[in-house]
């Protein structure tokens, strides 16, 4: 009896339902809408929501405060976890199991970012009033939908990344241009925009939260929008591959790997265990970050609260490079190794921090650390992903399938959760037991040393790790070999259905040529039309037109001869 299937004949079988790219390749508007303008501004929903949350917890509901228990924030924390633990369960299951046209992952994330979009609002939004037992309900129920839910779909994003290209250069790009663009919306809209300027002059002087409901109400439009966007416009090209070889091999499209052998397979996989090590380390990095740890960090060890402008300025100087690091490490992804760019990034970024603290409470001295700092932590903190994706091609290679969402790495990843649950609330809570009062202008000197070890600590420790990572982390220089051997696996099961293999690389080649063809075609057509309609002759037309062609062929030509001497 055949296990039952997720989406088969569902409305993301639909054709309106199906992906705009039809291409091969990574096309300009893939890479434009569907990793760009789609996840960059459902990332803004994100980060705008989890950097105010706090925040508006802490400093509006003082929930902590309210309900008379430093705890009260990190039980609630506890309990969204523990449920979030369980849906993961859930939704690996059903991704491993699901078999549709639109992908295993794709219509989960469109699925979870309209839940993200609506749940976000809601946290900042209540019928009921503050402090009452009806309102601490209502934060249960909608941290649940936001956090337990929301966010394990949301972050379903990185598979579609890994399933979009077998062409390892083309994916660390993509990979590194959505977190790029994550980090210069966050970093425009959320850092300079919303917790530079509208915090500090609007926000945080209203105690009634209207102002914080509407500035998420906006984000939350925007990621209505942007979610729809990037479901059209991505493609999980490998997973297509991979589910005709599997059918081809067992006769059936989804997984068929017992969970046991799954578990083997997974623990007994060097880079996988090392992409693990890295997950451990991001999810430290960002517990102990909190929502709201740079804000205090330029308010209280800075002297923000003297100065509003000062949080403009030291996110403008801290975010330079790093906006700069954005734009320029994607092509670098293109071109060298990731595996170089994060050894130098984490030592930038380790750099960065021991100028900082020379002196932690020195305007100047923070702005300088920042500067190289920045220059570094963007590739630590977005471009590690590409462990994991490497991992699974590498059991994809060994093994037959692909491992992302499948119910053994949710077994794992949950219970990797599970263990690192006392740090989440781990920073307010270590504020509220450090004698952390809102309101205050001054802060204790234990509240100020837990914000420094938040907000620069957290970050060295993350570099060390993605250092260590990276040096014994050699799988690189393999990857050539396996995607050789996962095309061969293609080319048989296309022979064995019967149907002539064409390659990633040779589809690229033979769309390209049909899409010179037919701009040649239209051309001429264009220039007939022309002469025609003016009286000129065509042929010499043409031919003006050829030589200009020919001439600019040839200066290249000459560019990259006079480069190569």
């Amino acid at each position: 009896m055949k296990e039952k299937v997720y989406l088969q004949g569902s409305i993301f079988d639909k054709e309106s339902m199906q992906t705009k790219v039809k291409t091969s390749r990574i096309s300009k508007a893939e890479r434009l809408l569907g990793y760009m303008v789609g996840p960059g501004f459902v990332y803004l929903q994100y980060s705008t929501v989890n950097s105010l949350r706090e925040l508006f917890f802490m400093d509006v509901i003082r929930i902590n405060e309210v309900y008379g228990s430093p705890y009260t924030y990190m039980v609630l924390t506890v309990v969204t976890t523990i449920c979030g633990l369980l849906f993961g369960f859930l939704i690996n299951h059903i991704t491993e199991r699901t078999v549709c046209k639109a992908g295993r992952f794709r219509p989960y994330v469109l699925i979870g970012n309209l839940i993200l979009a609506v749940s976000g609002l809601l946290l900042f939004w209540s019928p009921f009033t503050y402090g009452t037992k009806a309102h601490l309900v209502w934060l249960y129920a909608v941290c649940i939908l936001y956090t337990s839910i929301a966010i394990p779909m949301f972050k379903l994003t990185d598979y579609v990344t890994s399933t979009s290209s077998r062409n390892l250069l083309e994916r660390n790009s993509l990979t590194t241009l959505t977190n790029s663009v994550r980090v210069m919306i966050a970093g425009l809209f959320g850092a300079m925009i919303i917790t530079g300027i509208i915090y500090p002059n609007i926000l945080q002087k209203d105690l009634s939260g209207k102002s914080w409901a509407i500035t998420i109400a906006v984000c939350s439009v925007a990621c209505i929008i942007s979610s729809f966007v990037q479901y059209y416009w991505t493609r999980e090209r490998v997973t297509e591959e991979n589910i005709l070889v599997m059918a081809d091999e067992s006769g059936e499209s989804v997984l068929n790997v017992p969970l046991k052998d799954q578990l083997r397979n997974l623990l007994h996989d060097k880079y996988y265990i090392l992409s693990i090590v890295a997950l451990i380390g991001a999810t430290f990095y960002e517990a102990m970050q909190g929502g709201n740890s740079r804000v205090n960090m330029i308010t209280y060890i800075l002297g923000g609260n003297d100065e509003n402008g000062l949080q403009l300025i030291y996110l403008i100087a801290s975010m330079q490079p790093m906006a700069i690091g954005a734009v320029v490490v994607p092509i670098l992804a293109r071109k060298y190794s990731s595996r170089k760019i994060l050894i130098i990034s984490s030592i930038l970024t380790l750099a960065g921090i021991a100028i900082a603290m020379i002196n932690p409470y020195n305007f100047g001295i923070a702005v300088a650390g920042g500067l190289v700092f920045a220059s570094g932590i963007f590739a630590v903190t977005n471009m590690n992903q590409v462990f994991s994706q490497q991992a699974y091609d590498h059991i994809e290679y060994r093994n037959g399938y692909r491992a992302e969402g499948t119910l053994a790495t949710g077994i794992i990843t949950t219970i990797i959760t599970t263990l690192m649950m006392p740090l989440n609330a781990a920073y307010e809570t270590g504020l509220s037991l450090a004698g952390y009062t809102a309101g205050m202008a001054q802060q204790p000197a234990a509240v100020n040393r837990w914000i420094l070890f938040a907000y620069y600590g957290s970050y060295a420790i993350f570099a060390v790790m993605i250092l260590m990572i990276s040096i014994f982390f050699d799988l690189e220089p393999q990857m050539p070999k396996i995607h050789e051997e996962l095309r061969r696996r293609a080319r048989k099961a296309a022979e064995d259905r019967g149907e002539v293999y064409v390659s990633p690389e040779e589809k690229d080649r033979l769309e390209m040529e049909a899409a010179a063809r037919e701009l040649e075609e239209n051309r001429i057509a264009e220039l007939k039309e022309k002469c025609a309609k003016k009286g000129l002759n065509f042929e010499e037309e043409n031919r003006k037109y050829l030589d200009k062609v020919a001439a600019k062929e040839a200066a290249k030509a000459n560019k990259r001869k006079k480069k190569q001497i």
